[in-house]
């Protein structure tokens, strides 16, 4: 048989439970607000990020896209002085180049690619010197080898613009 101090115990030990399983369903709906809080501030910053990326229809409009955001870290990098941005950002437009350069091998692009990986180059080395004036100099050639690239292109598919 129990003794009554057996039985107080027990009665004890269930206290904690009750006290949990009272303030289970308090706990569940704060952690389920703050995983549905952090779901709804993802969603929000991914609607947001949808204007920077252009809906493309093609791998050769996104790698352009690419280029595009590439050449503006460039420059924010040479604004603020920063030459490891600046660095990084050419190593990344050169990867962009080599990438789609086999894409889209045509004898108008090859013509323009060679002055595009020239300039990438001595940006990268200017960047690593670090010769803020080179590195100036070697992003407007690298801006000017993208601007007349397009210029063809555009010509090209639409010679009376």
């Amino acid at each position: 048989m129990r003794n009554e101090t057996e039985t107080m115990d027990d009665q004890n030990k269930s206290l904690p439970r009750m006290m949990l399983a009272k303030h289970f369903p308090l706990v569940g709906g704060a952690i389920f607000c703050v995983l549905f809080g952090a779901f709804l501030a993802w969603g929000v910053h991914a609607l947001w990020r949808m204007d920077d990326i252009p809906v493309t229809s093609t791998l050769k409009e996104q790698m352009m896209h690419r280029k595009t955001r590439t050449m503006e870290q460039i420059l924010d990098g040479l604004v603020r002085g920063n030459m490891r941005s600046v660095e990084e950002s050419a190593l990344r437009m050169r990867s962009i180049g080599v990438h789609l350069n086999w894409y889209s091998s045509s004898e108008l692009y090859e013509s323009n690619d060679e002055r595009f990986r020239q300039s990438t180059f001595d940006l990268i080395e200017a960047a690593q010197k670090p010769d803020y004036d080179a590195a100036k100099e070697s992003a407007l050639r690298l801006e000017r080898s993208c601007i007349e690239c397009h210029a063809l292109i555009n010509f090209q598919n639409n010679p009376n613009p």
